[in-house]
Formats: C-alpha cells, sequence, structure tokens
C-alpha cells in the first residue's frame, strides 16, 4: 500500500516539476503567404512567424514540401571567344529553405530538373534543416523567427550559363519544429490541479 502511495506522489513531484512535452509543432508555409511558383531569377520569399508556443529546448527542425522542379537551359561558351559549344542542355535548378544564422548558417535545399526536361520533376519529401557546430536553434526558444523560400541556380564564372531559367512550383511547404514545449500558465495549473485530486482519491481509498 505505501509503495503504491509513494509511486503516485513521485510521478506528481516528477510531472509538476517538469512541465514539459515533446510535441512537433507545424506551420503551414502556404497559409503564411509562400507563393506557389518560383519563376528563376533568384527569386526569394520571406516572412517572420510565431509559432504562439515556447520551447525549453528544440531537437530539430524540418521542411516538409512538394512540389515540381523545372530545370534551366545551358549554354557553353568557348573562354576566348566566347562563341558557342555544343547544343543547350538541361541544368538542374533548386528550391531551397533558409532559416538564418546563429552563428551559422540554417539550410536546406534539393536540387532537380533534369531526368524529366522539359517537364517538371517531382519532388515530396521531409527534409531536416541542416546545422554546423556550433550552431543552434536557442534564438527560436520563444516561437519567433523568420524563414525564407527561394529558388536557387548554379553560377558560372566564365565558360557558360542559363539561356532560359527554371521554374520551382509549390504545393506543400510545412515548417515542423520538433522540442519540449512548456505549457501555458493555465495548463500547468489545470494538471497540478488534477494530479492532486487523483493523489486525494488515492489516498482517502487507502486510509
Amino acid at each position: 500500500m505505501k509503495a503504491n502511495i509513494t509511486i503516485t506522489a513521485i510521478g506528481i513531484l516528477v510531472l509538476i516539476s517538469s512541465p514539459v512535452q515533446a510535441e512537433l509543432v507545424e506551420l503551414d508555409l502556404l497559409a503564411l503567404g509562400c507563393p506557389q511558383e518560383f519563376p528563376g531569377t533568384w527569386t526569394y520569399w520571406e516572412s517572420d512567424f510565431d509559432l504562439e508556443v515556447t520551447f525549453s529546448e528544440i531537437s530539430h527542425v524540418y521542411i516538409d514540401w512538394a512540389g515540381g522542379i523545372t530545370a534551366g537551359l545551358t549554354q557553353d561558351y568557348h573562354p576566348v571567344t566566347y562563341e558557342p559549344i555544343g547544343d543547350p542542355y538541361p541544368l538542374e535548378v533548386a528550391i531551397y529553405t533558409y532559416m538564418g544564422n546563429n552563428p551559422g548558417t540554417r539550410s536546406v535545399e534539393i536540387w532537380g530538373g533534369v531526368p524529366t526536361y522539359p517537364d517538371p520533376e517531382p519532388f515530396d519529401s521531409i527534409m531536416e534543416i541542416e546545422l554546423s557546430y556550433p550552431t543552434t536553434w536557442s534564438d527560436l526558444l520563444d516561437g519567433q523567427g523568420t524563414v525564407i523560400i527561394g529558388y536557387e541556380s548554379l553560377v558560372f564564372t566564365f565558360g557558360g550559363g542559363y539561356i532560359e531559367k527554371g521554374n520551382i512550383s509549390l504545393n506543400e511547404a510545412i515548417l515542423i519544429v520538433e522540442g519540449s514545449v512548456i505549457p501555458e500558465p493555465a495548463t500547468s495549473m489545470l494538471l497540478m490541479t488534477g494530479l492532486i485530486v487523483i493523489y486525494s482519491r488515492n489516498k482517502r481509498k487507502r486510509t
């Protein structure tokens, strides 16, 4: 009997002293205003956001996105005469997600478009936004941040270049933050009250 009461009491103390839970918080970027078309020329969309929750820690951040990538058309040129060399050919382009620096870059990108050119190559994946040591998500603990979605292509220093820009279409773009969510004060009080009631009932049953 005492063992059961002790275990229940320990459970209450643990829950009250550590009011956190691991959760996935999702944000629909299309609903936030992210465009569904990125027609090349280094176009991008940027927006501040508020997840309306706070975290004690953040373990991972992902982008769940789907759409199509249409490659650009590229032409090689002679580095001296600048005369065209060979025939134009498709070259991949990318869509990227960028979450700022803290202190290093936090971004992820997906390239494609060549295998299906001139039709778009479909993509549908959940990708983790990459961190380089010692970069962290500490600035996102208050649930507020900035996200950028954009079009990216290769940079040519000489000898070639895009003669037709590619295109990115987005059907879905969801930012997912995985971490320990801190409940609202009212939620914590409700949890504490409920646990105390359960403990009191168990105690009465055993006396």
